[in-house]
């Protein structure tokens, strides 16, 4: 992957005034599931450099899954979340790429994307310019601050993976708060085996994923018709709906 990344064709983030932008947003108190150099990255999510690294990574990991890289990937992601659906929202969703792809798909839907990290936001909104739907701004998966029953659609991707057992069931419950009877939650992920042999790659919570059931963990959560929907392998997806 690392000798992929240079290759990839990505934007160019060189010009964007971090102090300025990133003064914009409020303090706040960072969890400490959230504090984690995750990728070996000092600082994780909360640093420049992995959200200036993130698509070229992206699209370096998912060069061979489909023709249009990781950005493909996402589109076929995109397709699962239901073309009635008028407000979506993307938990955890980095530099938006999956919020764009929704967004393009269905131009009649508000799309809003959150993320814990001020680094990430900034950098989804300058390589996702132009999306008059798509909405970008800072908020934590498992308390968005929505209204309940308020919303058509939840997305959440590769986030699983990098939270503690405990944050994934809080972000499964938020996301049936907020979504209105008969919503739909899209769940995709990589698989669980996939974290276990990297080495040198900091994923803090990889043997809590060995074990990880999405299966169960939805139905806890009170989700139900929890369909599989592998429209983009490697990555493996839930559809599930809100009663």
């Amino acid at each position: 992957v690392v000798s992929r990344m240079g290759a990839q064709e990505v934007p160019d983030l060189s010009a964007i005034d971090w102090a300025s932008e990133l003064a914009a947003f409020p303090e706040v108190e960072y969890p400490s599931y959230y504090r984690q150099p995750f990728h070996s990255v000092p600082g994780g999510y909360l640093s420049e450099q992995a959200a200036v690294g993130d698509r070229r990574a992206m699209e370096a990991i998912y060069q061979d899954a489909h023709p249009q890289r990781s950005l493909g990937v996402r589109a076929e992601l995109a397709s699962l979340v239901p073309a009635d659906a008028l407000e979506v929202v993307d938990l955890g969703g980095g530099t938006g790429d999956a919020g764009a792809a929704i967004a393009r798909r269905l131009p009649g839907a508000e799309v809003l994307v959150l993320d814990a990290s001020p680094f990430m936001i900034v950098a989804a909104r300058h390589q996702n310019r132009g999306l008059e739907n798509l909405r970008l701004e800072r908020g934590f998966a498992e308390a968005t601050g929505l209204a309940d029953a308020s919303v058509d659609a939840v997305t959440i991707t590769l986030v699983f993976h990098e939270c503690p057992d405990k944050i994934k069931a809080e972000i499964l419950r938020e996301a049936h708060r907020i979504l209105k009877p008969g919503g739909t939650i899209v769940l995709s992920d990589t698989p669980n085996d996939d974290l276990h042999g990297y080495r040198g790659f900091y994923e803090p919570y990889k043997e809590q994923w060995l074990a990880f059931d999405p299966d169960a963990a939805l139905r806890e959560a009170g989700f139900e018709r929890v369909e599989v929907r592998d429209v983009a392998p490697p990555l493996w997806s839930r559809v599930a709906r809100r009663a």
